[in-house]
């Protein structure tokens, strides 16, 4: 499972407190955040963090070049335009709320916190939902909370009464792109067997609890969802709606720079993966993988070119809600 280089371990101390670090959740780290700090991971390496208390905590463990590149490849394809579509509910991931970055059908704002608006359509239409800066962020797999577009719909004899539907849904992308999300598949079942093989007492918890809901469980491994983005720079956040006692996958796929200018390489630099309270980065390039913790604040670097997709596997932490009794 790994491409038999000496693996590296590195001890980190927090740069940050958790007070400065909540504070800046919606902000943006560039690479001097890290690369003054000498913390920019290109070589197989565990990182652990040491808290103020002392304590030691797993922060991510990252191995080159350990899936095929033909797998990568058949999955960026099958992906790629999924990827793209605009969406406009990633709240803080899609960093502070920036007018000029919300969705054209925006007209009158009613209410507006840091990271999300409620608002009336141009036509004068009181919207029931809330959105934030657009980004190219898409899920596919299954997913633990219902369509959002079917959701506000109500009972034709009783408006007060919505309709019921299941919490539990195939996303629309696997639903109707079966020949796509097959060709996924592969990527998928590679990133499971490094996450079994790199940290095994985390992915036994996650696996199990994938197992309890299988009708929502991507092929027998320790996901129900993943989460792709397309040469998305997102902002310091949290993930919170994976399962607290698992781990977060990340790999990267990229498009041929050749197709993108002719040239041979890929076609973009940075988008580093970083996790700014602690200093410290990771350069993850196609046929890497990256297992991290995803509740820690992480955010991605400037991203220059274009090609660069992100491809984050995990469990619904919520599935759990849907286990036939």
């Amino acid at each position: 499972m790994s491409n038999k280089t000496k693996v590296k371990f590195l001890l980190v101390k927090p740069i940050l407190t958790k007070e400065e670090i909540k504070e800046k959740e919606g902000d943006y780290f560039d690479e001097h955040h890290y690369t003054k700090h000498n913390k920019v991971i290109t070589t197989d390496t565990d990182v652990y963090g040491l808290e103020e208390d002392g304590t030691k905590k797993l922060l991510l463990k990252f191995r080159k070049n350990v899936i095929p590149q033909s797998v990568c490849s058949n999955a960026y394809y099958a992906l790629d335009k999924h990827a793209r579509h605009k969406n406009s509910n990633r709240g803080a991931a899609a960093g502070k709320l920036s007018l000029s970055k919300l969705p054209n059908h925006v007209g009158e704002i009613i209410k507006q916190d840091k990271y999300r608006v409620f608002y009336k359509t141009k036509n004068g239409t009181v919207s029931r939902d809330n959105v934030s800066n657009i980004a190219q962020s898409n899920i596919a797999g299954y997913y633990d909370r219902p369509d959002r577009n079917n959701y506000n719909k109500v009972n034709e004899k009783n408006k007060t009464q919505k309709k019921e539907i299941p919490m539990c849904r195939t996303t629309q992308f696997t639903k109707k792109n079966v020949e796509k999300w097959k060709k996924s598949i592969p990527l998928i079942e590679h990133a499971d067997r490094l996450f079994k093989y790199l940290i095994p007492d985390r992915h036994k918890i996650q696996f199990e609890r994938a197992t309890k809901t299988p009708e929502f469980q991507i092929n027998n491994t320790a996901y129900s969802t993943i989460t792709i983005n397309y040469n998305w720079r997102t902002a310091a956040h949290c993930d919170s709606g994976d399962l607290d006692e698992g781990f977060g996958n990340l790999i990267i796929l990229e498009k041929a720079k050749s197709e993108i200018n002719g040239d041979s390489g890929s076609g973009f630099k940075g988008g580093f993966l970083g996790f700014p309270r602690w200093g410290v980065c990771v350069d993850c390039r196609q046929g890497d993988f990256l297992a991290m913790d995803v509740h820690e604040y992480h955010s991605n670097t400037p991203i220059d070119g274009d090609g660069r997709l992100s491809v984050v596997c995990y469990l619904r932490k919520k599935m759990i809600q849907c286990m036939k009794t």
